[in-house]
């Protein structure tokens, strides 16, 4: 009998976050679903701008994050190499901000740099 009880109490709890669960997430879907409402693009080091994987111009950028379900209130974070440039960083916040987005971060990848007692000294 206490083994009855337990797994419908169980049950019961499953039943319950999963209803709280759907209740929660869905007024945070866009026609696409993004991590955190971010979505990643990336400056690769030759210079082309990424998104999912397709290399895409900077002046259609906006329209692509758009039609992606992107809005104002989505955060772009841009990876940047070390060698790109200020000009297409400048060319890639104006074209964004220009179509009303706001929250446009560039980062970079994190290096590691290891020296050991052995490496040669410059």
């Amino acid at each position: 009998m206490k083994n009855k009880i337990n797994k419908s109490f169980l049950m019961h709890k499953i039943i319950i976050c999963l209803a709280a669960v759907m209740i929660f997430s869905a007024g945070c879907t866009a026609s696409r679903s993004f991590p955190n409402n971010t979505v990643q693009v990336v400056v690769s080091m030759n210079q082309n701008i990424t998104l999912e994987g397709k290399i895409v111009d900077v002046k259609k950028l906006p329209a692509r994050l758009k039609s992606l379900g992107a809005t104002p209130e989505t955060t772009i974070r841009i990876l940047i190499q070390k060698n790109t440039t200020k000009e297409l960083m400048t060319q890639i916040s104006s074209a964004l901000a220009t179509e009303g987005f706001r929250r446009i971060f560039f980062t970079m990848p994190k290096q590691i740099e290891v020296i050991s007692p052995d490496s040669p000294k410059e």
